[in-house]
């Protein structure tokens, strides 16, 4: 009788820490890459005195834990009248050992004129 009591004890244990560990997943949504990626760009111009504004591309997943975004700052002192430098970035994001989106990497800034 003892025996099936811890047999089914354990049993129990072993099923309630399985559901628990299925519970937490290193999972990013796609609202936090693209609020990320706007917290980053913001910072970014805010830094910058010569920037006159920023904006965020899509954002595609590239795993559960992992979103590549575009991210852009727009520049007005150009030799032209009525043109615009803009640089954009992409930003690789994943989700850290606690559970917190973070930037892992990114790529070469890319600036081109606008008109």
């Amino acid at each position: 009788m003892r025996v099936k009591l811890v047999a089914s004890a354990s049993v129990a244990a072993f099923l309630l820490l399985a559901a628990s560990a299925q519970a937490f997943q290193w999972h990013m949504s796609h609202g936090q890459a693209k609020n990320a990626t706007k917290e980053f760009a913001q910072g970014v111009c805010r830094e910058d005195k010569k920037c006159t504004g920023y904006g965020v591309g899509q954002c595609l997943r590239k795993s559960e834990s992992r979103f590549d975004c575009e991210a852009g700052t727009f520049y007005a002192e150009l030799p032209e009248p009525g043109e615009e430098l803009e640089c954009n970035v992409l930003l690789h994001w994943g989700v850290g050992h606690t559970g917190v989106v973070e930037l892992k990497n990114y790529g070469k800034p890319r600036c081109f004129a606008v008109t």
